[in-house]
């Protein structure tokens, strides 16, 4: 025969030292009436109600009430006492069992507010558990009696063993593609082992503690039940803390803080049992059964439950590790990709486009990418959506909108009542790079759709890989516009028109195409150059160099070179004594000069229509001469180049007519050296294409050679290119 007794203890300090009063004028009055042995379970038991009661009344803040119960066996004499501890604060979450050797927090400073409560539980009681109302929290224990009659069953009920045919399907848990569907079997099993209305299986994402991603359900309908039940929701009302818990009836009075037990019953469940999935001491997940009839449940069952979930908890935390592993690799791999490709362009809105493309469709549904001019003045958003059509309407969306400010809510903005555009969720990301804002990415997902967390964490390390190519690409377009500023400072403004001549030149620096080799400042200013100006009336100065090298050294010996030319020829000099003091000038830069190869010319048109030129060519290829009859040959002889020979190099002057009809061609060695493979194009190759010129003007020479050396290469050019064409006019 059993007998009980209650009380209830307000939440004050002093509810653990009535609690155990309570409990030991109870068992104390229950021994006096036959020998039970309950003086050996009274110190656990006392010990065990102050812990929980403490538990209640400081963890949980509420008052507590104490129900003692001494249980009778099979032969109905006394068998054990069970005492249960109850608070009226069912979503505030037990402290989990420590280990041993766990510390009470703030033990160390006596500051602490509870102590070993669960541990010593487990470790006392013979039996103890959990259990959850609408209205209050229930932990209870049990304590066997030694002097129980022989034969006396155990306390709780044994935990009833599977039968064979509800053995699980065998399953490789190395097999991460089958995990789902493996997940959705075991789920099945459960719901037709327990004969109720739908079980469901959630399993720890160990990027967020505290929070349960929903995987398997059966009896359910899909979607009917969130995805995801988010911390403290899911570590209070679905309880993390390593045991069993049954919940009676989900339906009445009372606050659903798990977004799951509210979905529960939504869908009319009202009883639900639970068991986590543990591994070494750590809860991966959870395993439910729920039924539409309230009370459906009891101990047993939660114990039962606890033993499938021992059953399959290694198997799918191997599984769930894999996959978690693959998954980061996966994302690995991803960011590698986009940073490569990212890295392929200097361009800045490049860059941005094909930033916008890896985030959708991979990340998002849409984006809208903001940046500002130098100015600061915003630039039009930079949208892409995963439906083309909708790419218009986006546009006009985000651009009413503004610039979206970070955590804004995705029901505020856009501004647009357009349902397709309108994001689950709004996720704003900064485009930063060395401290300095350089906009804002705006990543939207589809409606009633959130995003997962990895698939967040992904877009916050993609938006910094795309923040510092961009900012790369911003510093390149800025580096490349000084260049191009200097290397025009370098070449005349324009070619003069000069009477009884045709002119033309064409000019390419080196990294104009973007090639990889040829992004850095030396490259971007090249060492050729070209010049053309009057000396003295009927007398024009002609001019087509190389410097050694590349970059500002190159710049400086090129201006020096190009501004000197025209002093010393103005001051009435003849060509080689011009190309002398030019020597020495280089020369006197000591260090910082570089030698030149230069081909100068001084030209004088004649009354017959030819033209006269005083030629020298200093370590530079002569210039090529195509005769009116289609005949190609060289021009002058060669001659030391210059920034080299100290003194006087000797430079004389080799004397040219271009009758009327013929054509010169000055090139530099980025036309001669032009590669394909093995092969090189050479004077000789220069001299084929410039004998198929013999009809054309200096411009269609010019641009004729420029296509003929493009094409023979296999790649871009990879070095500067400057051509000069003169053409004697035509006799009338």
């Amino acid at each position: 025969m059993s007998q009980s007794r209650a009380a209830q203890f307000a939440a004050a300090p002093d509810a653990a030292n009535r609690a155990r009063r309570f409990v030991r004028e109870t068992l104390t009055e229950w021994g006096k009436s036959a020998d039970y042995g309950l003086e050996t379970v009274l110190d656990d038991a006392l010990l065990l109600t102050s812990e929980l009661v403490t538990n209640a009344v400081v963890h949980a803040g509420t008052s507590a009430s104490v129900h003692c119960e001494l249980r009778p066996g099979a032969d109905g004499a006394p068998a054990g006492i069970r005492v249960e501890v109850a608070d009226r604060h069912p979503s505030k979450p037990l402290p989990a069992p420590g280990a041993p050797e766990t510390t009470p927090p703030g033990a160390e400073t006596g500051e602490a507010e509870h102590g070993y409560g669960l541990y010593l539980t487990t470790y006392l009681a013979d039996s103890w558990g959990v259990q959850y109302s609408r209205g209050a929290k229930q932990v209870w224990f049990e304590l066997r009696l030694p002097g129980g009659p022989a034969g006396a069953p155990d306390v709780l009920p044994p935990v009833p063993a599977a039968e064979a045919a509800d053995d699980l399907p065998q399953w490789d848990p190395h097999s991460i593609e089958e995990l789902d569907e493996h997940l959705r079997g075991v789920a099945e099993h459960i719901r037709n082992l327990f004969e109720m209305e739908s079980a469901v299986i959630l399993l720890a994402q160990e990027d967020a503690p505290g929070t349960l991603r929903l995987r398997a359900t059966a009896g359910l309908r899909a979607g009917s039940l969130p995805s995801v039940t988010q911390s403290p929701s899911a570590a209070s009302r679905i309880d993390l803390s390593a045991f069993p818990a049954v919940y009676p009836d989900l339906i009445g009075p009372g606050d659903h803080s798990s977004a799951l037990l509210a979905a529960l019953a939504d869908l009319g469940l009202r009883s639900l049992a639970t068991a986590p999935l543990t591994v070494g001491g750590r809860t991966t997940g959870l395993i439910a059964v729920a039924d539409h009839a309230p009370g459906r449940f009891g101990e047993p069952d939660a114990l039962r439950l606890a033993a499938e979930a021992e059953r399959i908890a290694l198997t799918v935390e191997t599984a769930r590790l894999a996959e978690a592993g693959q998954s980061r690799r996966a994302a690995l791999s991803f960011l590698a990709e986009a940073g490569e490709l990212l890295a392929g362009s200097l361009d800045p809105e490049r860059t941005l486009a094909l930033a916008a493309q890896l985030l959708v469709p991979s990340l998002a549904r849409w984006c809208a990418i903001y940046r500002r001019e130098e100015t600061g003045r915003p630039k039009p958003p930079l949208v892409w959506h995963a439906d083309e059509e909708l790419h218009d309407a986006l546009a006009e969306a985000v651009s009413a909108s503004g610039e979206p400010a970070p955590g804004v809510d995705g029901a505020l903005w856009p501004a647009t009542e357009a349902a397709d555009l309108r994001p689950g969720e709004l996720l704003v990301l900064p485009l930063e790079a060395r401290g300095r804002p350089l906009g804002t990415i705006a990543l939207a997902t589809a409606p009633a759709v959130g995003f997962a967390r990895d698939a967040a964490d992904l877009a916050w390390d993609l938006a910094r890989r795309i923040s510092v190519t961009y900012d790369a690409a911003l510093s390149y377009a800025e580096l490349r516009r000084t260049a191009n500023l200097l290397q025009s400072s370098l070449l005349p403004p324009e070619i003069p028109r000069v009477a009884g001549a045709d002119i033309a030149v064409f000019y390419h620096p080196a990294g104009q195409d973007g090639a990889i080799a040829d992004r850095s400042y030396e490259t971007l200013v090249g060492g050729d150059f070209y010049d053309v100006f009057e000396i003295r009336q009927g007398c024009w100065g002609l001019a087509i160099g190389d410097v050694c090298g590349t970059g500002p050294q190159a710049a400086a010996v090129t201006g020096l070179a190009r501004h000197a030319l025209r002093l010393l020829a103005r001051e009435g000099l003849r060509p080689s004594t011009v190309l002398h003091r030019l020597n020495q000038a280089i020369l006197d830069e000591g260090e910082r000069g570089r030698f030149l190869t230069l081909a100068y010319a001084e030209a004088e048109p004649q009354p017959d229509g030819s033209l006269s030129l005083a030629l020298i060519c200093a370590g530079h290829p002569p210039p090529l001469i195509l005769r009116a009859d289609g005949l190609v040959e060289t021009s002058a002889s060669s001659q030391p180049l210059l920034g080299v020979i100290d003194g006087d190099p000797g430079f004389h002057i080799d004397t040219v007519v271009l009758r009327p009809g013929d054509a010169l061609l000055g090139y530099t060695d980025g036309a001669s050296e032009r590669r394909h493979g093995g092969h090189m194009l050479g004077d000789e190759g220069l001299a084929r294409m410039f004998a198929d010129c013999k009809a054309l003007s200096a411009a269609g020479i010019t641009a004729r050679i420029q296509r003929g050396v493009e094409r023979f290469g296999d790649g871009p050019l990879s070095d500067d290119m400057a051509l000069l064409a003169l053409k004697a006019a035509p006799a009338r």
